[in-house]
């Protein structure tokens, strides 16, 4: 990988983590929504389980791609080294 591919890796992933984020809860809570609407689970228990997802998914994305981008600096870095046994190719 090179240091580019680096950088605009790092901007992808740094611009689409809150989207990942709210687009996975919102994914996650549909059947609460649905007991929602059908009268079954009250907003407020839908409100506090869309707080508790946003913090729990978010942390886990966070996670996630902090390891993707602690890999990809690790790549980068062996690249510019020249290391033999990076396993890079050109």
């Amino acid at each position: 990988m090179k240091r580019r591919d680096y950088y605009l890796l790092m901007l992808d992933i740094r611009r689409l983590r809150p989207l990942v984020v709210i687009v996975i809860t919102t994914v996650a809570l549909v059947p609460s929504f649905d007991e929602m609407i059908t009268g079954g689970l009250s907003p407020l228990t839908v409100l506090a389980r869309l707080a508790e997802g946003l913090i729990f998914i978010g942390l886990l994305v966070w996670a996630v791609s902090g390891v993707v981008l602690h890999y990809a600096r690790i790549q980068v870095q062996s690249h510019r080294s020249g290391d033999p046994e990076s396993g890079s190719h050109p």
